[in-house]
């Protein structure tokens, strides 16, 4: 399979007027150099820069750079347009994104933006309106259309117009579905990996898989078993998961690569059901009873072709989608699907998982490819030389017994700074919620009609280590007390009570005690731990800062709340928490989704048009009630809560979304963007 020069990318990672850093992915190696222009209506002013370029090879054909560009003299100026060019070199030969008509207006592939020459951007300022674009959980065969055109298409309108156009871009987790893999991309995954690392990504499951389950590895529909009994994992959709680091580089380039794609087609690798009968590609479970047989096919026929009618509609998405991450300073952060459903949800789960040779090649493998994808442009300079020296032995190393396999493997279970803060204005914390976990070793005693049983309780989402961390980066980002922060947390400090109360209360207790119970949302909130949500608002309130606004995804619904807490020392926070999810995965269909938007509907009724309030008791429980005089009086917090209204008057919306906040001088307006139309808050928060 020849694959493309450029294999995904550029995409604009962290910026800030001492350092730009731009990511991109190349199946060549080559040295790069870039070029900085000052852009003034149709005039482009090359501007003095240093460049430095590190490069990591993770493959045969799987080359990962991030260049960095310094001013040679005075810092990059602010409030002006910057635009930018790379260059790859190759002996004498010498060419530019313009080569490959990544620089052309006609040409569909093309990343820039209205009659500019080159991709641009802004850097922050206190002088400029903040624009944020926010959401997660995007999948390619998620149901509907993919909300980052809208994204794409606002910034088309705005480019020129520093006071309206997105000036940062946060995914929030998701990005991609290790666990819920569509059969038409299992084999395209299997084959495009193979052709990126090479044959050593495939020598190790040898050692990890019994010679009698092992031709189940490059089947559709194959893994379960694996998954659930060699990995040890939870997730209830792992036919296809992603096991290898091939596999995983591979989801991301067809995430966000319009040339892979290009590559796919030419090389014929999407196949129609019938094609993957007639090669042998597909596990049956019921292989040897022809009545259960044929049932099974027919509904995998069925999976099958509506998965391929939302991977073609995502296709079409791709172009749009790298133009938008080549223009705006890009974050992210993982959450649990970016490795597997339910990633460490538990103690038990986490310590089950480690020790399975198999379920912790899986993690390691997941952890590499979130680094080398997503977290190395989130702060580069905390990625040092030793760091990435660990991780390429790990991924060199050729078997299971080898030191470096080991060591790097354990280096990736053990590390535990993926948290960042983004040069943003103001500050953005990026919480990392799933390495940080601290669990409470004391059981839960839950009742449900006859069965009595004790279960494990919800974890701290951050241990005090974690908080320790945290603060110090913070501390030394030069962000200063009594001014406003961005806090980015996975999952909502603030949700819809009614489902998440009945989904805790009902149906946790059956998914710890080894149930196949799967929902689309995680148990993971942070009011399920009373004792970590505590730690949360003490942390945040030694922080000081003049008020908060808290970004979440995670929960397949979007909302906007403010809350004003008071702890028991007197100190008082103002939240302001908006949730945009998913970006393309639609999940209130169907009966459980019935369920679930009824919940809802109830849920608005009882929040709209009032205030909640809600305190926390010197034993960590939780009260919730419409009057303030019924809160108790020995407290650790009180807090007052309000949902704020979507137009059409719900306090929740389920469509595909991404989240745009604009806020200047402390009034927020918050606009959901949609594929169709956006979907404003019926009021500015203030």
């Amino acid at each position: 399979m020849k694959l493309p020069f450029i294999l995904s990318g550029p995409i604009l990672r962290r910026v800030e007027p001492t350092s730009i850093f731009i990511w991109i992915a190349l199946s060549r190696d080559v040295k790069m150099d870039a070029q900085l222009f000052q852009i003034d209506e149709d005039t482009y002013i090359p501007l003095e820069i240093n460049t430095e370029t590190k490069r990591f090879r993770a493959g045969n054909q799987l080359y990962i750079y991030l260049i960095k560009i310094s001013p040679s003299k005075a810092p990059f100026p602010s409030c002006t347009l910057l635009g930018y060019n790379l260059f790859f070199k190759k002996g004498q030969v010498v060419r530019d994104l313009g080569s490959y008509g990544l620089l052309t207006k006609e040409f569909n592939q093309s990343i820039v933006y209205g009659n500019l020459k080159y991709p641009a951007f802004y850097i922050d300022h206190e002088s400029l309106p903040t624009n944020l674009l926010y959401g997660s959980c995007r999948k390619p065969h998620g149901v509907g259309d993919d909300a980052l055109i809208a994204a794409d298409s606002l910034v088309e309108q705005k480019h020129l117009d520093h006071s309206q156009r997105p000036n940062g871009l946060f995914f929030m987790g998701d990005q991609i579905y290790a666990d819920d893999v569509g059969d038409p991309l299992f084999p395209i995954l299997s084959v495009l990996g193979s052709e990126l690392i090479g044959h050593s990504d495939h020598s190790k499951l040898t050692d990890l898989i019994p010679d009698v389950l092992y031709p189940r590895l490059p089947l559709v529909n194959g893994r379960q078993f694996l998954i659930e009994n060699l990995a040890n994992f939870s997730t209830g959709k792992g036919d296809n998961h992603l096991i290898t680091f091939g596999e995983y580089a591979a989801m991301y380039l067809i995430s966000w690569s319009p040339e892979i794609w290009e590559s796919i087609q030419e090389n014929d690798l999407i196949h129609s059901f019938r094609q993957m009968i007639d090669d042998k590609q597909l596990h049956l479970k019921f292989e040897g009873e022809p009545q259960k047989r044929e049932k099974e096919l027919s509904m995998l026929k069925a999976r099958y072709e509506e998965q391929m009618e939302q991977i073609r509609e995502f296709i079409v998405s791709i172009s749009a989608i790298r133009r938008l991450m080549a223009n705006i300073p890009t974050y992210m952060i993982f959450d649990d699907h970016d490795l597997t459903d339910d990633w460490n949800i538990s103690e038990k789960w986490t310590e089950t998982v480690r020790n399975s040779p198999l379920g912790k090649y899986i993690i390691g493998n997941g952890l590499a490819a979130y680094w080398l994808f997503q977290g190395w442009g989130n702060n580069p300079e905390t990625f040092d030389e030793p760091f990435r020296n660990k991780i390429e032995k790990y991924l060199r190393s050729g078997n299971v017994e080898s030191l470096d396999y080991k060591e790097g493997l354990d280096f990736l279970w053990d590390y535990h700074s993926w948290h960042f803060i983004a040069p943003t204005v103001p500050k953005t914390v990026f919480l990392d919620t799933r390495t940080h976990r601290e669990f409470d070793p004391m059981p839960r005693t839950v009742k449900f009609g006859s069965l009595i049983e004790e279960t494990s309780r919800t974890p701290l989402l951050i241990s005090e280590k974690g908080w320790q961390s945290t603060t110090e980066k913070l501390l030394k980002s030069g962000w200063n007390k009594h001014t406003p922060l961005n806090i980015v947390s996975p999952t909502p400090v603030y949700g819809m009570g009614l489902i998440e109360s009945f989904l805790h209360k009902y149906v946790y207790p059956f998914k710890v005690l080894g149930f196949p119970v799967q929902t689309s949302f995680d148990f993971d909130g942070w009011k399920y731990n009373g004792k970590g949500f505590y730690a949360f608002l003490s942390r945040v309130s030694s922080w000081d800062p003049s008020y908060v606004i808290l970004l979440s995804g995670d929960v397949h619904f979007s909302s906007a709340v403010k809350s004003e807490v008071e702890l028991n020392d007197g100190k008082k926070l103002s939240f302001y928490q908006f949730t945009s999810s998913p970006i393309k995965n639609k999940s209130f269909t169907g009966m459980w989704g019935f369920l679930k938007k009824s919940m809802m509907w109830l849920n608005a009724q009882k929040r709209k048009d009032q205030s909640l309030y809600r305190s926390c008791s010197t034993n960590y429980s939780l009260s919730l009630t419409k009057d303030k005089t019924g809160l108790p009086k020995q407290k650790l917090w009180e807090e007052t809560i309000n949902y704020y209204s979507f137009d059409g008057g719900t306090i929740a919306e389920t469509k595909n979304s991404i989240g745009y906040l604009h806020f200047n001088n402390s009034v927020f307006e918050n606009t959901l963007l949609l594929a169709t139309e956006p979907i404003a808050n019926d009021e500015n928060v203030k």
